[in-house]
């Protein structure tokens, strides 16, 4: 494991990080909507290039809905699509919130997610006990705003070249090793959430 002593900045990652994806759930979400032909695992392969797309502010959201309507059965309408696909966000744990608060008055805190209009209309306002996400962070860098996505090497210098970031100061925490490998590369330190890491307790422990 990292040391992670003078940390002086944190970047989380939103899905599976601070917000649980109900990524199990997948076939029960989509599962009556796409066509007899088409399972949901088949839709995230075949849609692939349209979600990568999509979550790097390529096409707009109805684009995307468009888009996906050859998956789905005749007569389902973007507003269902738009529904399953919200449905995949599970909700801000209240933990998360009091373990960000706690760790504001010592940190600099931003986030870095691989996310897309239609999930960051949904999440921003329904974090427990703020109005906003963005009263708990100094800066959002969402993939969809910055035309970038993890782990593309240039979206990690931009974020720490914006923010006047050291990287050996930094620690960046993601639930893929993909993403977390460029971040090493350039000097940050990481952290990897696996399922049943218990991220408020850790902090505490560890920071």
């Amino acid at each position: 494991m990292q040391t992670h002593e003078h940390i002086d900045n944190i970047i989380f990652d939103l899905g599976n990080v601070l917000i649980p994806l109900r990524l199990d759930s997948i076939n029960e979400i989509f599962g009556n909507l796409t066509k007899d032909s088409i399972t949901p695992e088949q839709l995230g392969i075949n849609a692939r290039d349209t979600f990568h797309a999509y979550e790097t502010g390529k096409i707009s959201t109805h684009q995307f809905l468009t888009n996906l309507k050859e998956y789905f059965k005749q007569g389902v309408s973007n507003s269902e699509i738009e529904m399953a696909w919200n449905m995949i966000l599970g909700d801000f744990p209240v933990a998360h919130v009091e373990m960000l608060k706690k760790l504001a008055p010592g940190y600099r805190l931003f986030v870095l997610s691989n996310t897309n209009e239609l999930h960051a209309e949904k999440f921003e306002t329904e974090v427990p006990g703020v109005t906003h996400i963005n009263d708990l962070f100094e800066k959002l860098h969402y993939s969809h705003i910055e035309g970038l996505r993890k782990p593309q090497m240039e979206l990690y210098e931009r974020v720490l070249k914006q923010n006047n970031l050291n990287p050996s100061e930094t620690l960046f925490a993601d639930d893929l090793p993909e993403n977390l490998e460029p971040a090493e590369k350039l000097g940050i330190r990481t952290l990897h959430v696996t399922p049943g890491l218990d991220l408020p307790e850790w902090f505490r422990r560890q920071m």
